[in-house]
């Protein structure tokens, strides 16, 4: 009989910056892991030592950081008041948008040359990567939720709060077909529960997946996680995961490994969540760790490294429990490190 293979390995005490991290992102060349914050700042790692060394934060978002994405020369950070910012490898702005949407921009995505961004008022923009121009915009008149390139950058994919995917050809935008997820949706106590969190195309570029949760009710927003996936030539559904209780929240985020799995994230109520990795259409995770409301995952370029933005262990919700001398402490996220050179 074989010895059952090792899991990855969790790597000694985790980062524990100061606040909220919503993204996190390794550099092309796997040399800095940047993270989006709460704060207004982007920290930065440099993860080639055996101890990860912070750099210096970058400063001039206005609200929380809402996204890090890694250009071959550049970095390209938003946040909650709708600003876009472009940075150069020493850190300093290449430009900077201040109402690239109005309000909270949610996603972004690039091709070579142009970036796309979804926000909360429904649009979606195209921008020149190298100087922050407008190259296009059109609605959806919905909050836009997550936006995806095609694997040939021709046309560009959208996700909605109702759960609907589109894709728009470009520039113009207009809706070339629409492929629906609606049980990512539900309107419960005159609340909007759900969306579109994550679009994410194999490395092969021929199956596109759409992940969020399926809501059960608004009141405590209770929902089970779910992943779909949706052959791109063809629009059909080829395979799913869901989770198994209601309590385990949205699918938060995803990323490839080279071997071909996806390494995820949930984040749920009461402090539920977990890091997972699956192999693309089996009925369950091969691996499981669970930590407390897992923000965001990325994996190394390399590989070798999984990192995760967790939620701080007994969570006083933001201020709901004073601390012992009077004050109302706020989150932080833990990123934990974990070795996925291990068989």
């Amino acid at each position: 009989m074989q010895p059952k293979a090792a899991g990855p390995k969790e790597l000694g005490k985790p980062l524990m910056p100061p606040c909220q991290i919503l993204r996190i992102r390794f550099s092309p060349e796997g040399k800095t892991l940047a993270a989006a914050c709460s704060d207004a700042t982007v920290k930065r790692w440099d993860v080639t030592a055996k101890e990860p060394k912070e750099l210096p934060a970058l400063v001039g978002h206005n609200g929380w950081v809402t996204q890090v994405h890694f250009l071959k020369d550049a970095l390209i950070t938003s946040d909650s008041w709708g600003r876009l910012t472009s940075w150069n490898a020493d850190g300093k702005p290449n430009w900077s948008v201040e109402a690239a949407h109005d309000g909270w921009l949610r996603m972004i995505a690039s091709k070579e040359g142009t970036i796309a961004t979804c926000g909360k008022d429904g649009f979606i923009r195209l921008w020149n990567a190298a100087d922050g121009k407008t190259l296009a915009e059109f609605t959806l008149k919905a909050d836009a939720t997550a936006v995806a390139f095609s694997p040939d950058g021709k046309t560009l994919f959208t996700g909605d709060l109702f759960g609907l995917v589109r894709e728009h050809d470009l520039p113009a935008g207009k809706i070339l077909r629409t492929l629906e997820a609606k049980e990512l949706y539900k309107l419960d106590r005159i609340q909007d529960v759900g969306g579109v969190r994550v679009l994410l195309f194999d490395p092969s570029g021929k199956t596109l997946l759409v992940a969020g949760a399926v809501p059960v009710t608004g009141g405590f927003v209770q929902t089970v996680p779910l992943l779909l996936a949706f052959e791109v030539s063809t629009g059909k559904r080829l395979w799913q995961w869901k989770g198994a209780a209601d309590n385990e929240g949205y699918v938060t985020d995803l990323a490839w490994r080279p071997d071909g799995t996806l390494a995820g994230s949930t984040s749920g109520q009461p402090g539920q969540g977990r890091v997972f990795l699956l192999k693309p259409g089996d009925a369950a995770p091969f691996f499981t760790s669970p930590k407390p409301n897992v923000h965001s995952v990325a994996i190394s370029p390399d590989g070798a490294l999984l990192a995760a933005s967790l939620t701080n262990a007994n969570s006083s919700g933001n201020g709901r429990v004073k601390g012992a001398g009077g004050e109302y402490p706020a989150n932080n996220s833990p990123i934990q490190f974990w070795d996925l050179s291990i068989r």
